[in-house]
């Protein structure tokens, strides 16, 4: 079974010592590489693994005996996760192979022995267009007593402090594939002396050449057996036959080694065994030293050791310990100090045809699932990081498969910026600057009588701000300025009756209205107010101005007084003057639309495409300068139409999905429109609740952003993580890291350490399943810049 170990979006700063070491034992568990080997396992092959590395990437073979399970655990040993996967095409692309072997005067060296657990974590580099090849067994009975017996030797006393005597060893054959014999050659002698195993002065390599050992073997038994044909007197009889066994034989070593001489074989070849007895070389002084670096006592006379062991293994065979194998499995990638590696596509998104999240290390396009749209995305990153440059690839995504029945509204931050490419990628939209009143506005008021429309507009300011910022008595306090400022307007008299009283005429309800509320103080207030009842002449207006301003006593003087009123008004004046300081928001004359007529439209046309610029205008002023709103008027009026926009998708949105209906609703900047002051979350704040939990009966489709990610907390913080796909570009800051790595379900470090343009992102599987997927880093396509979606 193959599988490809892919970088795990984990940094490496979380690394443990210890746990390195016991996930590597688990490893060497898992492949049989711990076990001891039975009488009925020399002919089955099918414990230890092969590893190949290519550049970054990393795959690995375990047996049909141990599984998936066996392939997890390798993977988790090198910090990394699997995906199953055919044999790699790389290892058909070398034309010469080589192995490393030991040469005859190789000796170990101090570093054998136990050192530290992080110094002890080899890595595989291959050069250009070159493949390494590791393949590993258990060792073998006979190799397990010889290799105690050599390290003895080579230390003078006991091996266990070895740690190639270490629990879960096995043996390798180290091989490299290039385009020419030299560079095979060095690559292997460079992989196997990466393995750190202290053997001095090195390792060396030559060509791999299979079968052919076998058959100059051959040739040289028959040419030895040659004299007994020519000497017959000489020789017996019945060994005149050997000559013809040993061509028969020859003959037989040719064939094979025709079948098996091309290179790629030697990939098949598990490390040798050595079957001879043990290998012996003379003692040398260094061999006669003790531990503490003096002479040995039997060092003279003729009980002096005169021979020891040599290397145990046969020359091609290398010791692995568990822990070397682990960091060998580790994809490059996982190894940058601080860059998170890109990941590789889950299959169960292989075939989906949604929006593009990203690509992935195989230079695969990655692509959400459909209904995963249902269940909302969640964007965080800084500026710069490429946030929005993925929702504009989201929003062309949506507006190349926008029909009849379809809306699609796009709240904007940075509309100057995002109008050019939104109107390239989605043909036909419509504009609302709301700072450009050259542009259509969304109406707050809606349709209906005058106490319709202020009870409207007053809910409405309620639920967007909260009822922290709009209490009860202020909520009233809106609804009666905004019937009032609404009766007054359409009063014939209303201009002589402020002449009358020495106030201003009003320009437009929401001047009007902060105006009843203490915008230019008590006195215009009462004095408006006074002319409105004379104006209209109403009894709703009446009793609207005494709920206000309060009653009058029987000596005509009022029942408040102005420092007391203007205590009383001090809530609702304060957002009444936000909107009344964004006069060209609500310009006389401005054409206005509703969120109901906008919706009503989509029914039988398919050009309900909206863009809602929430920033700078897009039009320069002819001054040159773009106008632009204060941050708490911006942030209300978003607010506001956000809110609007929630309130009637429940009025006249309800079964879309079913008759195959979206409405789809981006935000680029989510603290533009929750309704938050700096010290209350917003009452939009549960809109993203209400999407989570019954937007998808209504065909919400919902794609929102922050560069914020602060402001996750609590309520807000389980809404966002509760949505099916949220990813994270890079954040910096420890501040605002650690909230979107707990949402994405990630950690800090990867957070802080994604390139420029490239998404951690969690989402979903196609149904029925729509089972959650591990989080994925993938670098985003640049669709500003004309990327396809």
């Amino acid at each position: 079974m193959w599988f490809e170990l892919v970088p795990a979006p984990r940094a490496d700063e979380t690394d443990d010592d210890a746990g390195f070491q016991r996930d590597a034992k688990a490893m060497a568990d898992a492949i049989g590489l711990s076990s001891r080997p039975g009488w009925l396992d020399w002919w089955r092959h099918d414990d230890g693994c092969r590893l190949v590395a290519a550049g970054e990437r990393r795959w690995v073979e375990v047996s049909d005996r141990y599984g998936q399970k066996a392939g997890e655990l390798v993977a988790r040993a090198a910090n990394a996760s699997i995906r199953a996967c055919g044999r790699p095409d790389v290892l058909d692309r070398p034309r010469v192979w080589a192995h490393a072997f030991v040469p005859i005067s190789a000796s170990l060296a101090r570093t054998a022995r136990d050192g530290e657990p992080s110094l002890e974590r080899p890595r595989l580099d291959a050069g250009e267009d070159t493949v390494i090849v590791v393949n590993v067994r258990r060792l073998g009975w006979v190799e397990s007593g010889r290799l105690s017996d050599w390290l003895g030797d080579e230390y003078n006393m006991q091996a266990d402090t070895s740690k190639l005597r270490g629990e879960g060893l096995g043996a390798c054959r180290v091989m490299a594939g290039g385009a020419d014999p030299r560079t095979a050659m060095d690559q292997a002698k460079r992989a196997a002396n990466a393995l750190n195993l202290g053997l001095v002065p090195g390792l060396s390599a030559h060509v791999s050449r299979p079968g052919l050992g076998f058959l100059l073997c051959m040739l040289l038994l028959t040419v030895v057996s040659v004299p007994a044909v020519m000497l017959p007197s000489m020789t017996a009889g019945w060994l005149m036959a050997v000559p013809l066994l040993m061509l028969a034989m020859t003959a037989g070593a040719t064939v094979r080694w025709r079948l098996r001489r091309d290179p790629v074989n030697d990939l098949s070849q598990r490390p040798r065994h050595y079957w001879w007895r043990a290998r012996r070389r003379w003692a040398r002084a260094a061999d006669l030293k003790t531990r503490m670096a003096g002479d040995d006592q039997n060092a003279d006379g003729p009980g002096r050791k005169r021979r020891v062991h040599a290397y145990a293994f046969q020359r091609s065979t290398l010791p692995l310990p568990c822990g070397a194998l682990a960091a060998l499995a580790a994809p490059s990638g996982r190894r940058n100090a601080s860059v998170s590696a890109l990941t590789v596509m889950p299959d169960q998104l292989d075939g989906c045809d949604g929006p593009v999240l990203g690509v992935d290390a195989e230079r695969r396009t990655v692509r959400m699932s459909v209904d995963a749209l249902y269940g909302g995305v969640m964007l965080m990153g800084e500026p710069g990081g490429g946030k929005s440059n993925m929702m504009h690839g989201v929003a062309g995504w949506m507006g190349g498969r926008h029909r009849t029945g379809d809306v699609l509204v796009d709240f904007e931050s940075k509309g100057v910026d995002a109008q050019p490419v939104l109107k390239r990628l989605i043909p036909g939209l419509l504009v609302i600057d709301v700072n450009d009143p050259a542009t259509p506005m969304i109406d707050l008021l809606g349709a209906g009588s005058n106490v319709e429309r202020a009870g409207r507009f007053a809910d409405l300011m309620q639920a967007a701000l909260g009822v922290q910022q709009i209490g009860p008595q202020s909520r009233i306090q809106l609804r009666d300025a905004t019937f009032v400022a609404l009766e007054g307007l359409a009063a014939a008299d209303l201009g002589a009756r402020c002449n009358a009283c020495n106030v201003p005429v009003p320009s437009g309800w929401v001047e009007y209205a902060a105006r009843l509320l203490g915008r230019n103080g008590v006195m215009d207030a009462r004095m408006l107010g006074r002319a409105s009842v004379f104006a209209c002449d109403t009894r709703g207006v009446r009793d609207a101005v005494e709920r206000l301003h309060g009653g009058v006593s029987d000596k005509g003087t009022p029942k408040i007084r102005d420092g007391e009123l203007a205590g009383l008004l001090r809530a609702p004046m304060n957002k009444m003057d936000v909107l009344a300081s964004a006069g060209r928001v609500f310009a006389p004359g401005r054409r206005v639309l509703s969120w109901a007529s906008v919706i009503r439209r989509s029914a039988h046309a398919g050009d309900v495409r909206i863009m809602v610029n929430l920033g700078a205008a897009v039009r320069a002023g002819v001054d040159g300068r773009h106008a632009d709103l204060p941050d708490g008027a911006r942030r209300l009026i978003g607010a506001l139409l956000f809110r609007g926009l929630k309130d009637e998708i429940v009025a006249s949105c309800a079964g879309w999905q079913a008759r195959g209906r979206a409405v789809r609703v981006l935000v680029d900047e989510l603290t533009d429109v929750l309704g938050a002051d700096g010290d209350t979350g917003g009452g939009n704040a549960d809109i993203l609740a209400w999407l989570r939990e019954k937007g998808r009966a209504y065909g919400v489709q919902l794609v929102a952003g922050t560069q914020n990610a602060v402001q996750l907390e609590g309520g807000l913080l389980a809404s966002v993580t509760g949505l099916m796909t949220v990813g994270t570009f890079v954040l910096r800051a420890d501040l605002t890291a650690g909230p979107s790595a707990v949402a994405v379900g990630s950690d800090p470090a990867t957070v802080r350490g994604l390139p420029l343009h490239t998404v951690l992102v969690r989402t979903v599987g196609p149904p029925p399943d729509m089972a959650g997927l591990p989080p994925m880093i993938l670098s985003v396509p640049h669709f500003d810049a004309g990327a396809p979606v």
